[in-house]
C-alpha cells in the first residue's frame, strides 16, 4: 500500500474486517479510512496507521465488520399491519380480509409511517440498502421515510394493467408507463440523494406483454432494474402454459425481456430449462426464504435456489412483508439460507455460509443494479458499514468470523450501522430521529388502521 499520508474524515482501526472484495480477504487487524463518504483505503492496521492522517479514529477493538446488507424485496407499507395476520388464515382469507381492505383504506400519513417503522427496523438489523417491490400508492411519503432514517432505498408504486376488479390496482397500460416515466424523473438513480425509483411491476402475470416490453426499455434507457414478483404460485404457472402455450419465464423470453436489468422475485415454481434462460441471459434472482417458510410456499424442496448458484445467477435475499415474513432482517434470511436447503435435500453443504453472506451483500447489490458502488470494503465504493458489538455471547470465541457472523450473531450483534460513512445507528439506537416518540404514532395509526379495516385485535389465546 503506497499512500502518502492522506487526510480523511475517519479511520476505522482494529477491526475485524470482512471485506468482500474479489478476493475476499478478512483483514483479522485491519482499517477502513474513510473520506467524503467513500472508503479511501482499506487494509492491515500496521500499513494504514503510518500512512493516514484522520479527523476522527475510532479503535474498534478487534469487532466484526462487514459491508452493509442489501435487502432486495420488501413491501414497506404493510408494516402497520403486521401480526394482523393469524396462522390459521388460509391465504384467501389474508387476501379478502385484511390486504384487500389495507388496500382501499390506507392513506399516504399511515404509508409513511409504516414505511419508517421498515426502515427503522432494516436499519437497526445492518441493512444499509433495500427495494421496495413498488408496492406504495404514494411513493412520496415512503421515499420521505427513507431520507429521514437515513437509508439507500429503491421505492416504487404498486403498478399492473391486467383488470383484477380492484380499482386501486389497476391503470391501462398507456397510464402505468406514464406513471413509470413520472416516477424515473422525480426520483433519478442518484446514490447521492439515497432514495430513487426504478421500474418495479407487480408481474405474477398482472402485467401484458406491452407493459412488460415498453417497462423495460424505460428500465435500460434508465440504467435500473426492472424487477417483478415470478413463478410464485401454481396458478401462474397454468394460467402461463393456458395463454401462451408456454411457462412463464418461457415467455419472458419469448417477447425478448429477458436481461442483465431484469430482477425476478420469489422464482419458486421453476424448471431447468427456465434457470437456464435466466442464467444465459444474465439477469438476477431475489429468494425470499422466511416468507415462503412462514406461508407454506415450499422452496426448499420443490425450489431451485441451489441449482441457480451453480448455474451462475446472482440470487439475493428479501424479506417480502410484514405478514409473510414478520421481520426485516437480512441477518436472519442468510441463516435461513444457509440452513433450509441442505435439510431439504439432507445434503451437506447444499449453500455455505460464504455463500449466503455473498447473496445478502453482493448479490443484492447486483440485482438492484449497484455492484459498483455497495456491496463490498473496497477503495472507491460508499463507506456502507456494518460494525457488531462484542458486548454479547454470539460474538465470542471468535474463530471463524464468516461462521460466527451467518449461524451466531446475525443482526443480534449489530452496534454501529455507517452510511456514507455517517453513522445512522450508534450503540445500538437510530441516531436520526426519536424512535420512542415514532412507535408511539406508529402504534396509536396501526390500530386505528385495523379498526376502518374491520380487525378484531383480540388474539386467539387472550386473558381476562
Amino acid at each position: 500500500m503506497n499512500i502518502d499520508r492522506e487526510q480523511v474524515d475517519l479511520l476505522l482501526t482494529h477491526g475485524q474486517i470482512i471485506t468482500m472484495d474479489r478476493e475476499r480477504r478478512i483483514l483479522r487487524d485491519g482499517a477502513i479510512a474513510i473520506r467524503a463518504g467513500r472508503i479511501a483505503a482499506v487494509g492491515p492496521v500496521q500499513e494504514m496507521a503510518p500512512a493516514v492522517r484522520a479527523s476522527r479514529e475510532r479503535d474498534l477493538q478487534g469487532a466484526l465488520v462487514h459491508p452493509g446488507f442489501v435487502d432486495a424485496h420488501v413491501h414497506v407499507i404493510y408494516h402497520l399491519t403486521r401480526g394482523l395476520v393469524p396462522d390459521h388464515y388460509p391465504r384467501n382469507r389474508i387476501w379478502e380480509e385484511i390486504e384487500l381492505p389495507l388496500i382501499a383504506e390506507i392513506t399516504p400519513e399511515e404509508e409513511h409511517l409504516s414505511a419508517l417503522l421498515a426502515c427503522m427496523e432494516m436499519a437497526m438489523n445492518g441493512t444499509t440498502t433495500f427495494a421496495d417491490a413498488g408496492s406504495a400508492f404514494n411513493v412520496d411519503p415512503a421515499a420521505e421515510a427513507v431520507k429521514k432514517v437515513g437509508l439507500r432505498g429503491i421505492v416504487g408504486e404498486h403498478l399492473e394493467d391486467v383488470p383484477r376488479g380492484i380499482p386501486r390496482l389497476y391503470r391501462p397500460t398507456d397510464q402505468c408507463l406514464d406513471r413509470i416515466r413520472t416516477l424515473l424523473e422525480r426520483y433519478p438513480r442518484d446514490l447521492d440523494a439515497r432514495v430513487w425509483c426504478a421500474v418495479s411491476l407487480a408481474g405474477m402475470g398482472r402485467a401484458s406483454d406491452e407493459l412488460l416490453r415498453q417497462a423495460k426499455v424505460l428500465a435500460d434507457e434508465n440504467h435500473v432494474p426492472l424487477t417483478m414478483h415470478q413463478s410464485h404460485d401454481d396458478q401462474e404457472i397454468v394460467d402461463s402454459i393456458q395463454r401462451y402455450g408456454r411457462r412463464p419465464v418461457e415467455h419472458l423470453a419469448d417477447i425478448g425481456i429477458l436481461g442483465p436489468s431484469l430482477t425476478l422475485v420469489r422464482m419458486i415454481l421453476v424448471d431447468e430449462s427456465e434457470i437456464d434462460l435466466v442464467a444465459e441471459s444474465g439477469g438476477c434472482v431475489i429468494h425470499c426464504p422466511s416468507a415462503s417458510i412462514k406461508h407454506g410456499k415450499g422452496v426448499s424442496h420443490i425450489g431451485h435456489v441451489p441449482e441457480m448458484l451453480q448455474a451462475g445467477i446472482p440470487v439475493a435475499l428479501g424479506s417480502d412483508s410484514p405478514n409473510w415474513s414478520n421481520s426485516f432482517d437480512v441477518g436472519h434470511l442468510a441463516y435461513l439460507v444457509a440452513t433450509i436447503h441442505r435439510e431439504a435435500r439432507r445434503q451437506v453443504p447444499t449453500i455455505s455460509a460464504e455463500t449466503a453472506l455473498e447473496m445478502a451483500t453482493l448479490y443484492g447489490t447486483q440485482a438492484l443494479g449497484l455492484a459498483d458502488e455497495v456491496g463490498s470494503l473496497e477503495i472507491g465504493k460508499r463507506a456502507d458499514i456494518v460494525i457488531h458489538s462484542l458486548e454479547k455471547p454470539e460474538a465470542h470465541p471468535g474463530l471463524d468470523p464468516v461462521a460466527d457472523l451467518v449461524y451466531a450473531m446475525r443482526s443480534k450483534t449489530v452496534q454501529t450501522v455507517l452510511v456514507d460513512g455517517h453513522a445512522i445507528v450508534e450503540d445500538g439506537r437510530l441516531t436520526t430521529l426519536d424512535a420512542h416518540d415514532t412507535y408511539a404514532q406508529v402504534d396509536g395509526a396501526a390500530r386505528e388502521l385495523a379498526r376502518r379495516i374491520g380487525v378484531n385485535l383480540q388474539p386467539r389465546w387472550h386473558g381476562a
